[in-house]
Parts: C-alpha cells; structure tokens; sequence
C-alpha cells in the first residue's frame, strides 16, 4: 500500500498539474486578501475579528483541493494510463485507497501553502497600515488548523467524486456547478448548512459561531462522511468499470 501511494505522489509531482494549481490557490489567496484589506479602514484591520477574516481567505484552498482531488483519480481515464496502472495492482480498491490517500495529502500540503502565504500577507499590511497585531490570537490562530482539515476533506471528496464518475472535465464542471448554483437552491428547503460544500466551510470555520454553518465538530463528521461515502461508492463503481 505504501508503494502505491508513492506511486501516486510520483504521478503528482511528474506533471504540471499540481504546480499550476498551487499557484492558482496562491494567487487567489493573494487577489482577495490583497483588496479586501486596502479597501478597509485602518480601524477596521485593527480587529482580531477583521485580521482572522484576511487569514480566512486561504480556506479557498479547499475549492482548490476538491479539483485536485478529481483530478487525481479521474485523470488517469483522461489520458488513457489507467489500464497500465490496473495492470500493475490488479485489485482496484487498492488504487482508489492509495489514491485517496496521495489526494488527502496533497490537499493538506495546498492548505498550508495557503495558510503560510495568507499569514504572511496579514502580517504585511498589518505592518504598512501600522495598527496593531492579533495574528498570534487564539480566535485567528484556529482558522489555521480549520483551513487545513477543510483543504484536506475537500480533496478526499474529490477523488471520491472523481472515482465515481470517471470522466474529469464532467466532475469539475459538476462539482462547481453544486457550489455555485446546487446548494444556494437548496437553501429554500433550509438543508444548506448540510450539504457538502458549507460542511467544508464549517470545517474551515473553526472556532466561530455561524447562524448559516454546522459547529466545527458536526460540520467536520459530516464533511468526513461524505467523503467515505463517495470514496466506497466510487471503489465499487471503479472495480466494477471496463477499462480497455
């Protein structure tokens, strides 16, 4: 199993992929904290509150993370290698599993590329704007630790995803249209708070009280079960596929 989730780190850092990614989440992470923060008073910045939100922005990592994790077990149908790999571990459960695992990781590696830049950008317009710091406080420290669980969880639903319907451009195309249309339509059957993308964002939450948004805990088993759901249902749709 080990030798399988090396391979599958190896795929990752062989293509150009997980390189345009990492710095599409970084420069995503840089765009929206940059303006947010020279579009807000001196006073407002000056918050523990407002400096947890600019921290905050690296959870965008996590959306990141959910195309990345499809992308991990879906491309290889893409670009036709999945027959080679099958033929070297004939028991596809065990390519899924590594998988899974290779996603998880590298989705904790894209949070914390995150965090460390929007911590550090933070910190330099706390210091250009001259007002005072809270970024070693326990109410922005906590969206630390929330942004990597939540970059995490998102990528193991990715390739849960991404195993189930095996075609990579349909799941990310799919995948965004829930976040960006699905779950707002839901919210007319007041089930928003329950659905996959906001039990990401309540695990990126960690620590607040939101009215829209599940507690950390609840939202973190909740994102957790998605994830092994969609991880057995796409082993079971991937061990059961023909693959030429």
């Amino acid at each position: 199993m080990i030798r399988l989730v090396h391979a599958e780190l190896l795929k990752l850092l062989s293509t150009r992929i997980l390189m345009w990614l990492g710095l599409l989440t970084l420069a995503l992470v840089a765009l929206f904290l940059s303006l947010t923060a020279a579009n807000n008073a001196a006073d407002e910045l000056a918050r523990p509150g407002h400096q947890r939100d600019l921290v905050a922005f690296a959870a965008v990592s996590a959306v990141v993370a959910l195309i990345l994790g499809i992308v991990v077990s879906a491309g290889e149908y893409a670009h036709k290698t999945i027959g080679h790999t099958f033929l070297v571990s004939p028991v596809r459960e065990r390519v899924v599993a590594a998988k899974l695992v290779a996603g998880t990781l590298t989705g904790l590696v894209l949070g914390a590329s995150a965090t460390v830049v929007s911590l550090g950008l933070t910190a330099l317009w706390i210091s250009v704007r001259s007002v005072p710091s809270h970024l070693g406080s326990r109410e922005v420290l906590l969206a630390v630790p929330g942004t990597l669980a939540a970059a995490a969880i998102a990528a193991a639903i990715g390739v849960g995803f991404g195993a189930l319907l095996r075609r990579q451009t349909g799941a990310i195309v799919l995948a965004l249209i829930w976040l960006l249309v699905g779950e707002p339509l839901v919210a007319a059957a007041g089930v928003q708070r329950y659905a996959p993308g906001h039990a990401i964002a309540a695990v990126a939450d960690a620590g607040r009280r939101s009215g829209e948004l599940l507690r950390f805990w609840p939202g973190t088993l909740l994102a957790l079960a998605y994830a092994a759901v969609l991880a057995v249902a796409g082993a079971f749709a991937v061990s059961r596929a023909d693959v030429s």
